[in-house]
């Protein structure tokens, strides 16, 4: 019997890049249809919306963003990116491969009066033009598992960076990618590996707003473990600062929360590019 989750034989890296672009841009659609869009565009008309939650806005108090140079790496309609501006960032520069996200990502700029730089790229091909360029940069929920290759992202994020800036990354914990979505039984009961190797095909679409699949074009998630991560941060040369794992759901998991078997739901880590 034919594995539907796996990629068809012969899939590189590179196909799997071009999918999940395909498949982000076909999402655009649903999400700028739905009404958490339009609450955006009516929130961001305040100067001082945010709409980061409070562990993001505390690291990034910590971190002092006012005026500093700030990358977001898979920005998506930049709404965060446009968040930590109006914390008092200085140049704010957002990355994505689906340039119907960041046409959402203009509209939101726009609406809040902010000026936004956003770039259409695959983030490992980010021009070098804007290398050492950046104090700070950011990724947040979901990104890791578009990306095939985890050291060559980091290397990225690296080579962007100032002599001692930092890394901030805010991300769903990998042993979620043990447990399928939708109502579960609590405790939950796991249905793949921590260690899957190949990437999981999903074609039930990516309107994460409404939750509602459709008929997608299959997109690919790569599992990574927590070591993977943080090998990745560490052999391309950067110094962890911070580090914690929360039992906070950050994504789509809120019934896992406030379990008695609390598993952990997400992760926080800062660190310092070499001088």
């Amino acid at each position: 019997m034919t594995d539907s989750t796996q990629p068809p034989a012969g899939f590189s890296d590179n196909d799997v890049r071009a999918a999940n672009q395909a498949g982000w841009n076909e999402a655009a659609d649903y999400h700028r249809a739905h009404p958490q869009f339009a609450a955006l565009l009516a929130n961001f008309a305040r100067p001082d919306f945010l709409c980061l939650d409070e562990v993001a806005i505390g690291r990034l108090k910590m971190l002092d963003v006012r005026n500093k140079s700030v990358a977001q790496l898979c920005c998506n309609n930049a709404r965060e990116l446009l968040s930590i501006k109006n914390l008092g960032a200085g140049r704010c520069v957002g990355f994505d491969f689906s340039q119907a996200f960041l046409d959402q990502g203009r509209d939101l700029a726009e609406t809040a009066g902010q000026e936004l730089e956003l770039v259409q790229t695959e983030i490992t091909a980010i021009p070098e033009s804007f290398n050492g360029s950046f104090d700070l940069a950011v990724m947040t929920i979901g990104v890791l598992g578009w990306m095939p290759d985890l050291s060559a992202f980091f290397e990225t994020v690296q080579r962007v960076l100032k002599p001692g800036g930092r890394l901030f990354l805010y991300e769903d914990h990998p042993i979620l990618n043990m447990y399928p979505t939708g109502e579960q039984p609590m405790p939950p009961v796991p249905d793949e590996s921590y260690f899957r190797s190949t990437p999981y095909r999903e074609d039930e679409g990516l309107d994460y707003w409404s939750g509602k699949p459709y008929d997608a074009q299959p997109v690919y998630w790569t599992f990574h473990k927590m070591s993977d991560v943080i090998m990745g941060v560490v052999g391309n040369g950067f110094q962890i600062e911070d580090f914690e794992e929360l039992p906070d759901d950050i994504g789509n998991r809120p019934d896992f929360e406030n379990q008695p078997q609390q598993l952990p739901l997400s992760y926080i880590l800062i660190a310092r590019k070499d001088e």
